[in-house]
């Protein structure tokens, strides 16, 4: 009997070590052991991530999590194994939070809710509320008046719908369920904009082969702001300082580049690089 004691008790305080010693375990201890990086990513997110023709997930925030992988070997001064998962927008957070994942980056935005769950990088990307309209009705859509009478696409249960229509409220609002379907009635001429953020407009446009130089973004400073970052584990300090470093430096600025160039790039977007 004594001898049963003694077995259940040392089974337990194994367990219990086992279990602080992961519990106290860092991203960059765990990376060391394994010699794997588990990531994160979206596949409905044009541009940050997306599920090409071959299935793969490509996008902005898939290079910026090759990235961020080449920083971390760098850091480790050895080769790591980067696992990219397919996140949704549901699972996300619990993946992370429950260490399944080390990162995810997709086109999250950051909140103070949020960072009661998870951390964050530094912002990777600025963006916000604007209006998609066609080119050919510049003159007729004037942000700076009423808009009244305008019909105006939105997607409810939004940071977009909370705050644009007290800014608008004599214009049309019309409800989508997405911004494929609000994209579609504009080229139909079923309303005059679609309302969303920004560069998830342009995405979208794209996808659906739309040339995104024929169509305005306005106004051209985003009437609300959405600072995009990466989610990370809490307490997990010189983590999220290889990451942000990587978003610092000037390769990801070359990253944005070829992604987002206003001029050249298929996803052409005015980059801010402060929240102002």
């Amino acid at each position: 009997m004594k001898n049963r004691i003694l077995l259940s008790l040392l089974a337990f305080l194994c367990l219990t070590t086992f279990s602080s010693h992961a519990q106290a375990e860092t991203v960059l201890e765990k990376v060391a052991r394994t010699g794997e990086l588990k990531a994160g990513s979206r596949a409905d997110t044009v541009p940050f991530s997306y599920t090409n023709s071959q299935g793969k997930l490509e996008g902005y925030s898939v290079d910026l999590l090759s990235l961020i992988h080449k920083k971390l070997e760098e850091k480790l001064n050895k080769k790591i194994k980067l696992n990219l998962a397919t996140v949704t927008v549901n699972d996300r957070f619990r993946e992370v939070k429950n260490g399944n994942l080390d990162i995810v980056c997709e086109a999250t935005t950051i909140t103070q809710e949020r960072l009661e769950r998870v951390d964050f990088s530094i912002p990777f990307f600025i963006t916000g509320a604007q209006f998609l309209i066609k080119k050919s009705n510049d003159k007729n859509f004037d942000v700076n008046g009423t808009l009244k009478d305008q019909a105006i696409a939105y997607i409810p249960n939004t940071t977009t719908f909370d705050i644009i229509p007290q800014i608008y409220p004599t214009a049309k609002w019309l409800e989508v369920k997405n911004r494929q379907e609000g994209i579609t009635k504009l080229a139909k001429g079923d309303v005059s904009a679609v309302v969303s953020d920004g560069i998830l407009l342009i995405g979208e446009l794209v996808k659906d082969g739309n040339d995104p130089r024929q169509f305005i973004l306005t106004p051209r400073q985003p009437i609300t702001t959405e600072l995009y970052g990466c989610i990370l584990p809490k307490n997990n300090g010189e983590w999220k300082q290889i990451v942000d470093a990587a978003i610092a430096s000037p390769a990801n600025h070359d990253l944005q580049e070829e992604w987002f160039n206003i001029e050249k790039s298929k996803f052409p977007y005015l980059v801010r690089t402060d929240a102002r």
